[in-house]
This record gives C-alpha cells, sequence and structure tokens, in this order.
C-alpha cells in the first residue's frame, strides 16, 4: 500500500482550526450580533418558557419579538419589558408590515 507522501508546512505554520480560535478570541466584540450569543440563546429560551403562546393569535410561540426594534441599541435589546413571545407566522407579518417587506411602505416604529 503507497504512503502519502509528507506534506510541507513552513516554520511558524498553523492550521485553519488554530487561526480561528485566535481570530475568534481578538476580534471586535463590538461587531458580534447579540442574537448569536450564547447569552442570548439563554435568554430567549426562558423567555418562551414563561411565555410559551403567541401574545397575537394565541400559537406556541417559537420567536421573541423585540415590539420596538432596538436597531443595535444594546440596552433596548435587553430590556424584557420590550419583548413578546410570537409565532414564527405573527413574526413574519410584523416584520414585513413593519420594515417594509412584500411592497409595503417603510413605517416607524410606534
Amino acid at each position: 500500500m503507497p504512503i502519502r507522501p509528507p506534506v510541507h508546512r513552513p516554520k511558524g505554520w498553523r492550521d485553519k482550526a488554530a487561526r480561528d480560535r485566535d481570530y475568534l478570541t481578538y476580534r471586535d466584540q463590538s461587531r458580534v450580533r447579540p442574537t448569536r450569543t450564547a447569552a442570548w440563546k439563554r435568554a430567549r429560551r426562558a423567555f418562551l418558557a414563561e411565555h410559551p403562546v403567541c401574545a397575537v393569535c394565541g400559537a406556541p410561540a417559537t420567536v421573541v419579538d423585540h415590539i420596538v426594534p432596538h436597531r443595535g441599541d444594546l440596552t433596548v435589546f435587553w430590556d424584557r419589558s420590550r419583548w413578546q413571545a410570537l409565532c414564527a407566522s405573527c413574526h413574519g407579518r410584523k416584520t414585513a408590515a413593519r420594515d417594509g417587506g412584500f411592497g409595503n411602505p417603510l413605517r416607524p416604529p410606534p
């Protein structure tokens, strides 16, 4: 059985996994979307456990919606009084109406 020849790697070469770990450690944390963090996933799971039904139609809730869009403001993002539990259908309908989806005009938040 043939043996694979050795691969040339210059001195100091690091594999992609090591480079990716370093990048995640040193990148600008302010640019990380808050919905991609473990803290948000825990808070979302807890909120849906407390509010299991959609605030609009009463179906099982699957989405935590920010009643007032946070627009990147972390204080508004983490304010639980501005959250509501919605089903995916109601959330999509609300988002499309507010954000100008499906040809709707863009509306300012209430």
